[in-house]
């Protein structure tokens, strides 16, 4: 089974201009988890879903012929597909949209750095995580940013408790209950990591601690 798809309007280029509107696709081999993550999307105007997939073969034909601008992928996909098998059939044809990869899993965000995905999401997926994931897709244009290297003794010893954290895989609502604080205030500290490490996404702070 699979979303109920548009007609295809026409291919717009992958760095695309503040204004153009942006066409996603969602590839799980849950069909709920496809249909809430469209739901999740309803309020980010400037992207149209316009189709889901639970087969990982029906949705490569789909986004190779169609070719839009973000697919959100699922790592463990049906019949012991991979996501990363998934990505590497599409830069064979080369095609390079914005993958963020989708799962309930946080072992994978080393291999997901490898890959060049955009950003790696967890299951339950966090409609604020999401929404900063969007606006960072958002505002990226053709020259991807320099990464700054981290200035990780600048951290408060919070903030180093909540990267540990962030590094171990867990998502807000995880770390709020481990720390007793509010989801709110993980937020909050999660932007002035951000800042204070010149990183732009979970996945930056990934690549910096790695290197």
């Amino acid at each position: 089974m699979y979303g109920v798809l548009k007609p295809d309007q026409g291919h717009l280029p992958l760095h695309f201009s503040k204004m153009s509107q942006l066409r996603a696709v969602i590839i799980d081999d849950e069909r709920y988890a496809c249909e809430r993550l469209k739901k999740l999307m309803f309020p980010f105007t400037r992207i149209e879903v316009t189709g889901y997939f639970t087969s990982s073969l029906k949705g490569l034909e789909y986004i190779l012929k169609n070719k839009p601008e973000i697919i959100f992928l699922d790592v463990e996909l049906e019949n012991n597909a991979s996501a990363f098998e998934f990505i590497e059939s599409i830069d064979s044809h080369n095609y390079k949209p914005f993958i963020i990869l989708v799962t309930a899993y946080t072992h994978y965000s080393i291999k997901a750095v490898k890959h060049h995905v955009f950003d790696y999401l967890l299951k339950p997926v966090d409609i604020d995580e999401l929404r900063d994931t969007i606006e960072r897709l958002l505002e990226k244009n053709s020259t991807a940013p320099k990464l700054v290297i981290p200035e990780f003794s600048g951290l408060s010893k919070r903030e180093s408790d909540i990267l540990n954290f962030i590094l171990e895989g867990k998502n807000s609502r995880e770390i709020a209950d481990l720390l007793y604080i509010s989801l709110n205030t993980v937020h909050t500290h999660r932007r002035n990591i951000l800042k204070k490490t010149g990183a732009r996404s979970v996945l930056d702070l990934i690549r910096m601690h790695a290197g």
